[in-house]
């Protein structure tokens, strides 16, 4: 395959999985993200520093592409942060061949006032939702169009400021899911169903925690589930890895919330006949074959672990065989931020104990520098 010989250049806040996977797949792998964590780096031939994404201009996103391609020929793969930049995708240089959803599809889903018209008109139920403050605060919530990790995501107060991209939701009990789906011009397969956990912070109330997998729904709320993104994928001409984020409620309804039109963090719990980021590379080029998973799923959970207070990481540290995401020694973490992720694959009942294991071993370390 042609493609195969092209070096991939994954554009994301982070980059490490994407490129591990590019590794596995056979190609040379390229990463611009804005942590350069030590295991990213490892993985990666070269690698280009971002600013914050909310800071990216689109001068700065073509000079980053020039910068770390050198006019060399390779194929371009978005992830975590695409809202950001998508607009910048129209003036690529003509060496760099993107591989995802269309530009107008993101700005679509990314606008929320046409998103969920569209659900409306597709009778695709969601939370009720305006653009305006709501009249009684209680039991709404304000979010922003671009936000990631559930960290834009806030209360709605008497007091709450008005942001640009940001809309009102009312919340809705249930439980936090998503579900990665890949789909080609002819095909379209649900990888994982997904529960989403929250660990909130004093300043981010909603912050995701955990994704574990897999979680089970009955049939008929399955293929309600399929019958949803099928509408989506249909109307929006989705293409390759996307997701959906929806609340499952206690009568069994789902809420549509929003479709993270890229690859998600929930792709690292997926296991397939070939690494996800070819079946992106292959739907997105209208080359996939029939989708082979894991027909033995075990309970599988991708944590995240914020940092409780400022942490210099030590020169010296040794990090659980679980963890990935691993900041490079020397580097200072601010309190809210992630310290790393880790992944544990076992018993359901025993995944909380090795969460707290983890999380106990990398702490001590980070206080022994403090």
């Amino acid at each position: 395959m042609q493609n195969q010989h092209k070096p991939v250049l994954i554009f994301a806040q982070s980059g490490r999985f994407l490129a591990q996977s590019a590794i596995q797949a056979g190609y040379t792998a390229w990463v611009a993200d804005c942590f350069g964590d030590s295991d990213t780096l490892a993985a990666t031939e070269r690698w280009q520093q971002l600013p914050a994404l909310s800071e990216l201009s689109e001068k700065k996103f073509i000079e980053t592409i020039d910068t770390i391609t050198l006019g060399e020929p390779c194929i371009l793969i978005c992830g975590s942060g695409i809202e950001f930049f998508s607009d910048f995708l129209a003036n690529l240089p003509s060496n760099v061949n993107y591989l995802g959803n269309a530009i107008n599809i993101i700005k679509s889903i990314k606008t929320p006032s046409t998103f969920f018209n569209l659900l409306k008109r597709l009778n695709i139920p969601h939370p009720q939702t305006q653009f305006t403050p709501p009249k009684l605060s209680v039991n709404w919530i304000t979010k922003s169009a671009k936000g990631m990790g559930g960290i834009h995501i806030q209360n709605v107060t008497s007091s709450s400021h008005v942001l640009d991209d940001c809309y009102f939701q009312e919340y809705s009990s249930g439980v936090s899911c998503s579900a990665l789906f890949l789909t080609s011009e002819h095909s379209l397969t649900i990888l994982s169903v997904n529960k989403q956990i929250l660990d909130p912070g004093p300043e981010s109330p909603f912050r995701l925690g955990r994704i574990e997998v897999p979680f089970h729904l009955s049939g008929s709320t399955r293929q309600n589930l399929t019958s949803v993104i099928e509408k989506l994928v249909a109307e929006l001409q989705l293409i390759g890895l996307n997701s959906i984020d929806f609340i499952y409620t206690a009568t069994e309804q789902l809420l549509t919330l929003e479709i993270n039109p890229r690859p998600s963090a929930s792709m690292e719990l997926v296991a397939t006949d070939s690494p996800i980021i070819q079946l992106h590379i292959d739907a997105c080029l209208g080359q996939l074959d029939v989708v082979k998973l894991d027909s033995l799923v075990s309970f599988k959970c991708l944590s995240y672990f914020y940092a409780d207070n400022d942490y210099l990481v030590p020169n010296n540290m040794v990090w659980p065989i679980v963890c990935s995401d691993l900041p490079c020694d020397g580097k200072m973490i601010k309190r809210g931020e992630p310290i790393c992720s880790y992944l544990v694959e076992c018993h359901e009942s025993e995944s909380e104990q090795l969460r707290l294991n983890t999380q106990h071993k990398i702490h001590n370390q980070l206080l022994a520098l403090t």
